[in-house]
């Protein structure tokens, strides 16, 4: 008589979804996007994923974003930079970081410049060193496929403000809970960095648990 042996797998628990809700040019949310690459990602990126929303109005097929047309070039651009990045957020993250230039407590150098035709040097030069094909990028800022993006982004972000009430940029979620207090402007501090990696943490059902979650 044939035998069969059957073999437990032990199911790997769900990453923990962190989201982002941004601005291209808000000051706070440039130092958001270094700082969470910088010490959060090294810290739970391992138990965690970053999703990220452009902040804008749909004005009947047409987004206005708060600090301008200028502003939603950059949103487009960085959107489509998600779009062709797929599931590999770090790749979209570490495109956002460069294109940025280096960031003080509130703000980064070349934040301002990002979607002007003065800085397409540097957002196709990043492009090479993250890993994203520049005619691909450049092509899908310039389409249909950007605008669409931006208009999804946008519905839904009107969905969130709705929701929760609060004004100003960037705020965060974990898993669906707020945890943003007022707009994350203090992502640059110690003590912000230990209470979202300890949110991530609490929000983990995995035993699996990297070291910073037992600091």
């Amino acid at each position: 008589m044939m035998s069969v042996v059957f073999a437990a797998f032990a199911m790997a628990a769900p990453l923990v979804t962190v989201e982002t809700f941004t601005e291209s040019y808000c000051p706070c949310s440039g130092t958001f996007h270094s700082e969470y690459l910088n010490h959060i990602v090294p810290a739970v990126g391992s138990i965690s994923v970053l999703n990220r929303s452009w902040d804008g109005r749909n004005d009947n097929g047409t987004v206005k974003c708060f600090h301008g047309h200028h502003e939603c070039e950059a949103n487009t651009l960085q959107a489509c930079a998600q779009h062709l990045s797929g599931d590999n957020y770090i790749t979209w993250l570490n495109y956002t970081v460069c294109i940025n230039g280096p960031c003080k407590h509130v703000g980064c150098e070349h934040q301002y410049s990002v979607g002007d035709s003065d800085s397409l040097k540097r957002e196709e030069g990043c492009a090479t060193a993250v890993g994203l094909n520049w005619d691909d990028l450049n092509s899908c800022f310039k389409s249909d496929l950007g605008k669409q993006l931006l208009i999804k982004d946008a519905d839904y972000d009107k969905k969130v403000h709705e929701e929760y009430g609060l004004e100003g940029l960037p705020i965060v979620k974990v898993n669906g809970k707020m945890f943003s207090k007022f707009w994350d402007c203090d992502s640059f501090e110690s003590s912000y960095h230990t209470n979202l990696i300890k949110a991530i943490c609490d929000a983990y059902t995995g035993t699996d648990k990297p070291a910073a979650c037992n600091a």
